[in-house]
């Protein structure tokens, strides 16, 4: 099973996320070479979660292949298209292998970029 740790985003933001994206480190550790799916679930209507790499964002999930120090390092990003306002979004991923994750981010404004 793979380790799915959020904290929150530090350092030069990846070239490949929205520049309005709540921003979240998501590192995936686990046995070398491993594939592993990621996956959301919990966004409401209006918003989408990316999953990023300094080459790729892939909107929604996430197909990985571990290097082979078995350690990923993602940007994962929360994307509003909609005005409606939310008060909460508590926000599960998911690995294909049974590992999770959870979030609870209330937005009270505008992400910064």
């Amino acid at each position: 099973m793979v380790t799915l740790t959020l904290s929150p985003w530090h350092g030069k933001n990846l070239p490949t996320v929205s520049g309005e994206a709540y921003r979240y480190e998501l590192r995936v550790a686990g046995r070398p070479k491993k594939h592993v799916t990621l996956t959301t679930q919990g966004l409401p209507a209006g918003w989408i979660a990316a999953f990023c790499t300094e080459t790729v964002c892939m909107p929604m999930q996430a197909r990985l292949t571990l290097p082979p120090d078995g350690r990923e390092r993602l940007e994962f990003g929360l994307i509003q298209e909609s005005s409606t306002r939310v008060r909460a979004m508590r926000i599960t991923i998911h690995g294909s292998d049974g590992s999770t994750t959870r979030i609870v981010i209330r937005p009270q404004h505008t992400p910064h970029p």
